[in-house]
């Protein structure tokens, strides 16, 4: 299609979302719709409709990150195409999803003296400013800079300051940053591809809000996110997204794992995983054999056999490793106790059975 041939995305209005990840480049495209009367009425005016989705395989692209700029961006082009082509537009801006550079949240509080007898909305900003500005000073890349809770002249926490009176504001800031040198290489190869970023949205925020609802994130939830390459955490308490992390641990780890243990390929310990892996064996897998080619073997292909017991408990060592770190990040953010009793699981690597 002739890019020049189009508007830009920009004047037909259109949202385009771009999440490049270690198995596969997802590509959406949406439009803005007047919201339903039901959605109107909690001030909500619009709502997006998904008009265009592409995805392809990953290339030259490890825990998010660029290890091969060419080839992520044949993967990145393959997958913006698939997407226009169903929605039948041309897009020249996406907002790009971030799981690269240990994004990971800083939390911190500040304040501010009040110069007039209450609260303005400049007051509020002028603290979200410095938090940015705080979190950018150690050279990473600001992702989100957000208010977590406000409390007047030190005192219990509220929702909304604007319009009270007081003599000094102090504001709870939740920054989520990033490593700027994969951010940034991640920029440029989508800017290869004749697209400019119209912002950056941490991935585990993404996902947490793909995945949560508003009634779970006021009770207290943790959205875990198992990827290929990366497992992301974020959390939810009263309302706001209060933390998040990244593990360099994903899917991709079980994969090696039957390969290693097992002497096969990885093509095949994938087909392994995705057919007969699951987190927990049952009785009967003790007598359910698997038979596998051994790895190496071309001309005269010899097999292996393994229990589906056996496999299950290679998985299920890794998503306990996985598991594990998951709850040492949460114990070293002081996010026990706020994390609430509910876990959200999402991501292919969730998929698996038990």
């Amino acid at each position: 299609m002739d890019r020049k041939a189009e508007n830009s995305a920009k004047r037909q209005r259109l949202v385009a979302v771009l999440d490049v990840g270690t198995s596969k480049v997802c590509c959406m495209i949406a439009r803005p719709v007047p919201a339903p009367g039901f959605l109107a009425e909690t001030g909500q005016t619009a709502q997006l409709r998904v008009i265009g989705f592409g995805h392809q395989r990953s290339q030259g692209i490890k825990s998010g990150m660029i290890v091969h700029m060419d080839a992520a961006e044949q993967a990145i082009r393959a997958a913006v195409d698939q997407a226009e082509r169903m929605a039948g537009k041309m897009i020249d801006e996406v907002i790009l999803s971030v799981s690269c550079g240990r994004v990971k949240s800083d939390i911190f509080s500040a304040s501010v003296a009040i110069a007039s007898e209450s609260v303005s909305k400049s007051d509020v900003n002028k603290i979200l400013v410095a938090g940015h500005d705080y979190a950018a000073s150690e050279g990473r890349t600001v992702l989100h800079t957000m208010a977590t809770g406000y409390r007047l002249d030190d005192d219990t926490l509220i929702a909304d300051p604007e319009g009270m009176i007081a003599d000094r504001l102090s504001v709870d800031v939740h920054t989520v940053v990033a490593d700027h040198p994969p951010v940034k290489n991640l920029m440029l190869c989508v800017e290869r591809c004749h697209l400019s970023v119209a912002g950056l949205v941490a991935a585990p925020f993404a996902s947490g809000l793909s995945a949560v609802s508003d009634e779970e994130a006021k009770l207290g939830i943790t959205c875990i996110d198992m990827g290929s390459g990366t497992t992301s955490l974020s959390v939810f308490a009263d309302g706001n997204f209060v933390y998040c992390d990244a593990i360099a641990m994903g899917g991709n780890h079980i994969t090696l794992d039957l390969a290693r243990s097992l002497s096969t390929s990885l093509e095949e310990a994938e087909r392994i995983k995705t057919l007969h892996g699951c987190a927990f064996a049952a009785a009967s897998d003790e007598s359910e054999i698997i038979s596998f080619p051994v790895v190496g073997e071309h001309e005269a292909p010899q097999f292996n056999q393994a229990s589906k017991a056996q496999i299950a408990q290679l998985v299920q060592e890794r998503i306990e490793k996985i598991l594990v770190l998951t709850r040492e990040r949460l114990d070293a953010g002081g996010l026990g106790d706020m994390a609430g009793q509910h876990i959200v699981l999402t991501g292919g690597a969730s998929q698996l059975a038990g």
